[in-house]
């Protein structure tokens, strides 16, 4: 016998209150991508510069851990690759949630020291889910 494990927790946005800023938590935009059935892509604005990213959902259900759910970037000309983690959730309105994120930098699967942190936000009405790390 195996034992299932998940340190997430999932939550329409409608949903999410006061109790949640400050709260890590990945954004699952456009359909609902859970089991990688369906992977949306979204550009995002980071300091000034647009960047398109494509999900990343490693959760089948069974294991669905926090760390393994990020952003991959679109076309890094570059032998590094870039993903977006780490989000905080910093403010939530009727219609926005605004978060703090993180984008890592690697090589080879590698992390290498370069972070950016950038803050930003997304339209509720094109949120399928909230996962919540707990």
């Amino acid at each position: 016998m195996a034992q299932d494990g998940s340190n997430i927790k999932y939550y329409e946005p409608i949903n999410l209150d006061s109790s949640f800023i400050g709260k890590y938590c990945h954004i699952d935009f456009g359909e609902e991508s859970f089991g990688g059935r369906i992977i949306d892509t979204i550009e995002i604005k980071v300091k000034g510069q647009k960047m398109r990213f494509y999900e990343h959902r490693k959760d089948n259900g069974f294991n669905n851990w926090f760390n393994e759910q990020y952003l991959i970037r679109i076309e890094d000309k570059n032998l590094v690759s870039t993903r977006l983690q780490n989000s905080r959730i910093d403010c939530l309105t009727t219609d926005k949630i605004y978060l703090t994120s993180v984008l890592r930098y690697y090589a080879n699967e590698s992390p290498i020291d370069t972070i950016t942190v950038f803050q930003h936000w997304y339209d509720q009405k094109n949120i399928s889910k909230v996962l919540i790390k707990n």
